[in-house]
């Protein structure tokens, strides 16, 4: 169970790291889990004893693990005391109590290969040892928690949740964050480590990666005050980036044992009498009170829907607002190359000479304000035989919360500018930054639009994305009948710099070339599903 730096098949070396208190009961099933792997390659065991006043270190040297000992009790220190005695290049974190599939290591090692921006990955877990509300709880929690965490990547650029029973981390990230902080007792240390990862590469969730995990905290402390841990930790971390105070670690429990431990037959009898006088005067301020409870529903209701408002504002593949069309037929090697917030000089004109190098043709979305700025960059566009599309006239974030009639001047003033420009009426329409509300696609639908998103989106426009970064990222996610997005300017500011993107186009199209695929125009790549309208 011993690994080496580097692996006899080419593949990276792996460390298991696994915290351990007192876990003599469940620790023989998990090193019986990881025995089973089928990794090919060589991978070290490393079970970090934290404390135990049991048989857990002598277990673990009998199925040929390497024992370190952490005196201090706490997962983050267990897990930092692991990280640091770990030699492998990918580090796979999995508690005592939980039990991996056959193909837990190869799947987890596959996704780091595939993605070298990737330095974590996390998955779900579910109990085995539980009854049926808690293994329904923990399914339901698990899609909750991949919910909110994509919503809260996409909305405001956080997320990156991590189950600490379930995840793994390469090595030189960990180790250029800092590790674990040691100062957290128990809960949100993962939750804080994904957002300092965040700074130095990619995270992600992949569901199929299940473990099954015992269930007795969950029964040692109940449903609501384990979720009510995971879930508060959760947002104060994603928000003030510290776990919540010990105080509130518990509450639900806690306040539970306060009601029992006050229990008495004196007590009851003056709570019914002070239940009483409550009704009386309940009783003659009915309707008051009705208000004030409805109102309480109404903030609930509103945090619920405005989530799922927003979720469905912002996902480029939601149809919930309307029709969209973020990718093609998945059956038919084509793909459609789309530039953003175009034309910008010299830039699109570069993207026009590297297009036509090629011999493809692509789809610009134009804000209007530059194309009234480079009208004949708009009609060399459309002479090249790529296809034009209107993206706003002001590209404005706040455009989909904006009532009809405004919705529609913004859109109409880009389209007459780009009818101006080249004798061409645009009829594909893409929002502003993506973002779609209910009476935004109403509005475009009554225009005649079609509205195309994309699937495979690479922040391309930040200045501090290499060329590189754009290549691997549009590369690794391009599935058939893609969508790719690039941007050719950045809003509507004159001359922005688009250099990286340039040396990114040419290899972008060779490589997906020598893949198989054929790009085309979004029209083109529509026709197969049967849109005519474009």
């Amino acid at each position: 169970m011993q690994a080496q730096t580097t692996s006899s098949k080419g593949l990276p070396s792996v460390s298991l790291v696994i915290p351990a208190y007192n876990e003599e009961k469940y620790l023989p099933l998990c090193l019986e889990s990881i025995k089973k792997q089928d990794y090919a390659a060589e991978h070290e065991v490393i079970v970090v004893d934290n404390a135990s006043t049991d048989n857990t270190a002598k277990i673990a040297l009998d199925w040929g693990a390497k024992v370190v000992y952490e005196s201090k009790r706490s997962p983050a220190c267990a897990r930092q005391k692991g990280a640091e005695a770990a030699t492998g290049e990918i580090i796979a974190f999995i508690d005592a109590d939980t039990q991996a599939p056959t193909c837990w290591l190869s799947t987890i090692v596959s996704r780091f290969v595939r993605e070298p921006e990737t330095v974590v990955i996390s998955g779900p877990y579910a109990y085995f040892d539980a009854g049926r509300i808690a293994k329904i709880a923990s399914y339901s929690g698990n899609f909750i928690n991949i919910s909110i965490d994509q919503l809260f990547r996409k909305a405001f650029n956080k997320g990156g949740a991590l189950w600490g029973c379930n995840f793994a981390v390469r090595r030189s990230a960990l180790l250029e964050v800092g590790g674990f902080d040691t100062s957290i007792k128990f809960y949100g240390e993962e939750y804080e480590l994904s957002l300092r990862l965040k700074r130095v590469g990619m995270g992600g969730i992949i569901p199929r990666l299940f473990v099954l995990t015992s269930a007795r905290r969950l029964k040692g402390l109940g449903v609501v005050t384990q979720y009510w841990n995971w879930i508060v930790n959760y947002f104060s971390v994603l928000f003030w980036y510290k776990p919540i105070s010990e105080k509130l670690e518990d509450w639900p429990a806690k306040a539970w044992q306060t009601v029992v431990a006050s229990f008495s037959s004196q007590r009851v009898r003056a709570s019914l009498w002070y239940v009483a006088l409550l009704f009386g005067l309940l009783w003659l301020h009915i309707s008051p009170v009705i208000e004030a409870v409805g109102r309480l529903i109404y903030v609930f209701d509103i945090g619920v829907l405005g989530t799922l408002f927003a979720y469905h504002g912002i996902n480029p593949r939601s149809r919930f607002y309307g029709k969209v069309w973020s990718n093609g037929n998945r059956n038919h090697s084509r793909i459609a190359l789309t530039f953003d917030d175009g034309p910008n000089e010299p830039y699109t004109s570069h993207v026009l000479s590297i297009l036509e190098q090629y011999k493809i043709k692509a789809t610009f979305f134009v804000i209007g304000q530059n194309a009234r700025r480079h009208p004949e960059i708009c009609r060399r566009i459309v002479t090249a035989g790529n296809v034009i599309g209107n993206h706003s006239y002001h590209h404005h974030k706040s455009l989909c919360l904006r009532w009809g009639k405004a919705v529609a001047r913004d859109i109409e003033l880009a389209h007459q500018t780009i009818y101006e420009c080249t004798g061409f009426e645009p009829k594909l329409f893409r929002p502003p930054y993506g973002f779609r509300t209910p009476w935004l696609m109403r509005t475009v639908r009554h225009l005649g639009y079609t509205v195309v998103t994309w699937d495979n989106m690479t922040s391309d426009w930040k200045a501090n994305k290499s060329g590189e970064e754009i290549v691997r990222t549009i590369v690794q996610r391009v599935k058939p009948g893609s969508v790719i997005v690039l941007h050719d300017g950045r809003d509507s500011r004159p001359s922005y710099d688009r250099s990286q993107m340039l040396q990114a186009l040419p290899f972008v199209i060779e490589t997906l070339k020598d893949r198989g695929f054929d790009f085309v125009t979004i029209p083109e790549l529509l026709e197969s599903e049967g849109e005519s309208s474009v």
